[in-house]
């Protein structure tokens, strides 16, 4: 059966309610003895503390700075929206601080023979000697004719020193972290039998932690995705849940203990502290927690109906309490909100809260979920949790989309119930991935690949928002609701969750699933049409094209079609590579634009109107102001991307609260650039980041279309890929190798010079330095690479464009734009502009001298530790001295003493003194003194 779906476009939610509260963020800054500001989180030379409890995240906030070291975070969060990166590094690097692979990730065949029903789990723990002494008593149920041995998970480490079976003495085994039991009898199906198990001893890897926080012990568990047999017996997969857990914990006097469902009884003599919890719900053995440490506990309620309310409960380190108090005093709402739309919150009897933890991120353990960092996106996605992973698991890891992919989905549904339509989408802007993989885990040793960001978590969150278009509001949370009731404190599959969307939709969604779920890739359209008079209106002949390499999609495409009137939208079924539509509408339509509220994972190839061709050039900015800071203005300032040339301005983002740059025109515009103002201009150099979402501003702007009709274009920007998809790929004649840490920049072709590097390269696309017929090689990765890698290109098509037969040339140089040295760059752009791109000086004009002020520029980067640029304007050609002293006053060296000409000029400091031996780490001044002028600048020196 051919898919059919339906399409409405308006994003409003099934269930209404007031806005809840906005909570204004708080920001935090990065101050740097020499006055620069924070740049991204990885670039951070210290650990901004996971403990920072004061930090917040709202819509309008910068992006999150995270620690970097203290948890080994050294990625970066996309956008305020976007924490999905962040999130699963710390879930893969707990596995890994586990020893990772050494866990088996499949079941025994034993262990398909019997059901846990009951676990009651009894802890003595001394932090003094970390040792855990344990009894765990397992009630279970044979399921098949004849049991008379089970094999359960625990880590070889821990000592087990008694087994009874059925209240009687039993043998065993323990190897290569199997305890095999030998039952009191043997066992038919649906008989019960229980185990006690004695152990004890130092849990191993990075699932169970004896820790101290200010001094104070901290002992912490993370055990997702298979850390529970590190620390307890159990059968430590997620398919087989038990129906209900019993906690008890005896600690030293002073500590409390948080952990899974309703607090029972909790005791404490001065010398030891007891606990009981009890999770009356069934609970993956992955999802049982412990936080223990002397906690500041603060109490809330979440009223779900009149007179009747839930406990919420935060466990906070003393010190981070009243800074923790804004987030948590947040989760009642939130709650409220998803209860609004995916059904009421699943563990009503017992409580929800957050147990405060070192670990960066969160973990979403059953109805007390461990945070290690404190924010508005975090806490939604996993509070979302409770539903979509905890009362409804994964069944394996395969499926683990159905977990992080709803969660994060949950987190623009939560912007979108509390700030607006306008905020989810901004959300799932934020979360697209256009690379390879498939969102189901084909591997699950590999416990990267379980928690890959862009896969499990982003991707992810895109199926369940392209579902919602398919089928409609209504039909989709009627779909939740549905997914709630039938799979409510169990698990599931994708066929599972597909099962309840064809139910409740009446639709065939194999083809949805197969292509998202188990395909990769997306859709790249193009399309073309004409419209004539027909009737009482006029037909419109679209063609729409599917150009991407990989499979074919099915998916309903909206079509906005602008008339005199206004917009109206029509609804396409595409399901080929190349289709044609008619279509009928009462007026001549002026324009035609496919999914304009991208409800796919698309790249559009938009056409774009006739150019005009009759500007020179346009300059994009697409690198946040308020994560990249000084970076990125001092690049502006030293006008390190067109040099002297007249320029129009284009920003993707916001004017900076300081203001543009004296050096940058008003912009003309913001966000994705139309095709319109493309087309006036011969040639368009962007500056991109892929961060905070600047992407989908290349993504949908024309800029394809703008190519072929023979525009040029210059892209720089790190993580090339995710703007050079195939057909980009394909037009530029390269073929990916890597996104990597790159560390020079090596000219290959001549008239072009080599670019230092003033900060870190990291994250960027390279190439194989074999390119296509039509191209050349400009620039190479030479260190750390066997065989050198292709970072800058440039394609020249031998008939240039349909309306500039010398056009339609694109050059491309890998890296964060604003660390390459600003000067090296602008010799580099300029050369690309005249000598390829064929601007002359004399059509657009430069600078009179007499125009220019004496600047003294930061110096970058800063601190450093082997070099440093330093940058400075001169407004008129004078004797010139450069030195550098340090803070006693001592001249430590003299690194220009000559006369120099008019303009802007940049000499790098290598560290050395006059007598070339590297000067200690400190801080020096450099002064510039140039006729009448002088000015200093501060500058960090660092082993």
């Amino acid at each position: 059966m051919r898919l059919c779906y339906r399409s409405p476009r308006s994003p409003r939610l099934r269930k209404k309610g007031q806005p809840l509260a906005i909570i204004l963020p708080l920001i935090i800054f990065l101050t740097l003895i020499t006055g620069a500001s924070a740049g991204s989180v990885e670039d951070a030379d210290f650990p901004i503390s996971s403990q920072m409890g004061d930090s917040r995240i709202g819509p309008d906030a910068p992006p999150i700075l995270l620690p970097p070291t203290a948890a080994g975070w050294q990625g970066e969060v996309r956008s305020p929206w976007d924490v999905a990166s962040y999130l699963a590094f710390h879930k893969a690097a707990a596995f890994d601080a586990g020893t990772g692979s050494g866990s088996r990730e499949i079941p025994t065949g034993n262990q398909y023979l019997y059901d846990v029903g009951y676990y009651d789990i009894v802890f003595n723990l001394n932090p003094s000697t970390h040792v855990l002494t344990g009894t765990v008593t397992m009630r279970a149920t044979a399921s098949t004719a004849s049991l008379d041995m089970v094999e359960l998970d625990l880590r070889v480490n821990m000592n087990v020193s008694s087994v009874t079976s059925g209240g009687a003495a039993t043998t065993y085994s323990h190897l290569s972290d199997i305890l095999s039991i030998d039952l009191d009898r043997t066992y038919s199906s649906g008989e019960e039998f229980i185990l006690v198990i004695d152990y004890s001893g130092t849990p191993s890897g990075g699932y169970f932690a004896f820790d101290s926080n200010g001094g104070e012990t901290l002992i912490w568990t993370l055990s997702q995705p298979y850390g529970a047999r590190t620390w307890w017996p159990c059968k430590d997969y997620p398919f087989d849940k038990p129906d209900s857990v019993d906690i008890h914990v005896t600690v030293p006097s002073g500590l409390i203990t948080a952990s899974n469902g309703s607090l029972r009884e909790q005791t404490d003599d001065g010398t030891l502290a007891y606990s009981w919890w009890h999770e009356e719900y069934p609970i993956a053995t992955y999802l049982v927690s412990l936080a223990i440490h002397p906690y500041s506990v603060f109490t809330d309620a979440y009223v779900y109906s009149p007179g009747d309310s839930m406990d919420l409960v935060f466990y906070d380190f003393p010190a981070h309490a009243a800074g923790n108090r804004p987030i948590n005093a947040m989760i009642k709402d939130i709650i409220g909100a998803f209860a609004s739309v995916y059904n009421e919150y699943p563990f009503l009897n017992e409580k929800y809260g957050h147990a405060e933890f070192p670990w960066g991120g969160g973990m979403e353990h059953q109805t007390c979920t461990s945070l290690g960092y404190y924010a508005e996106s975090i806490a939604a996605h996993e509070l979302s949790h409770m539903w979509w992973g905890d009362m409804i698991t994964c069944e394996d890891y395969h499926h683990i989309w159905l977990n992080e992919g709803m969660a994060t989905y949950s987190e623009a549904i939560w912007y979108e119930l509390a700030y607006g339509p306008e905020a989810y989408h901004q959300d799932l802007s934020a979360n697209q991935y256009f690379g390879p993989g498939t969102i189901y885990v084909p591997d699950l040793s590999n416990t990267n690949r379980i928690f890959d960001s862009n896969l499990s978590y982003n991707k992810g969150s895109w199926v369940p928002h392209m579902l919602r278009h398919v089928v409609g509001d209504d039909d989709f949370f009627e779909i939740l609701n549905t997914y709630y009731t039938q799979y409510g404190y169990s698990v599931a599959t994708t066929e599972d969750f597909q099962s309840v969307a064809e139910s409740v939709s009446g639709l065939e969604l194999g083809a949805f699933f197969t292509q998202w779920i188990y395909g990769e890739y997306f859709p790249i359209y193009s399309y073309s049409w004409n419209a004539a008079a027909s009737g009482d209106g006029f037909d419109i002949s679209l063609i729409v094209d599917q150009l991407q390499s990989s499979q074919i999609f099915t998916m309903p495409i909206d079509v906005a079609i602008t008339t005199a009137s206004g917009e109206e939208i029509q609804v396409i079924q595409d399901h080929l590579a190349t289709q044609s539509f008619m279509l009928h509408v009462d007026e001549e339509p002026l324009s035609i634009v496919l999914d304009p509220d991208n409800w796919i994972l698309r790249l559009i190839l938009s056409p774009l109107p006739e150019p005009t061709f009759d500007k020179e050039i346009l300059l994009v900015n697409g690198v946040s102001w308020d994560s990249y800071g000084a970076e990125i203005l001092s690049a502006y300032e030293d006008r390190a991307f067109s040099g002297d040339l007249a320029i129009d301005f284009w920003d993707y983002f916001d004017e900076p609260g300081s203001g543009y740059p004296s050096t940058l025109p008003a912009p003309r515009g913001h966000g994705a650039v139309p095709g319109d103002i493309l087309g006036e201009y011969k040639n368009v150099i962007w500056i991109g980041n892929d961060y905070n979402g600047d992407v989908s501003g290349w993504i949908d702007s024309p800029i394809y279309s703008y190519l072929g009709a023979g525009g040029n274009v210059l892209l720089m920007t790190r993580r090339g890929e995710s703007f050079i998809m195939d057909p980009y790929r394909e037009y530029l004649g390269i073929d990916w190798e890597s996104e990597t840490t790159i560390y020079d920049c090596i000219a290959v072709e001549p008239g072009l010079s080599d670019i230092a590097r003033i900060g870190t390269q990291s994250y960027n696309a390279t190439f194989s330095s074999t390119v296509g017929p039509e191209s050349t090689l400009l620039f190479e990765a030479q260190q750390g690479f066997g065989a050198y890698r292709g970072i800058g290109v440039i394609a020249i098509p031998p008939d240039g464009g349909t309306y500039n037969p010398e056009g339609g040339r694109f050059a491309f140089l890998s890296g964060r734009p604003y660390r390459w040295d600003h000067f090296d760059l602008q010799e580099n752009v300029i050369y690309i502009l005249y000598h390829y791109f064929g601007i002359e000086a004399s059509d657009v004009g430069q600078s009179e001298s007499s125009n220019l002020s004496f600047i003294l520029n930061h110096p970058g980067p800063n601190p450093f530790s082997a070099l440093t640029s330093i940058g400075f304007t001169l407004p008129t050609a004078e004797s010139t001295r450069l030195a550098v002293w340090d803070i006693s006053g001592r001249l430590v060296r003299v690194l220009l003493d000559n006369k120099m000409d008019a303009g802007r000029h940049s000499v790098k400091w290598d560290g050395l003194d006059g007598s070339g031996n590297e000067v200690a780490t400190g801080l020096y001044f450099y002064r510039l003194e140039s006729g009448t002028h002088s000015a200093q600048q501060k500058v960090l020196k660092l082993k």
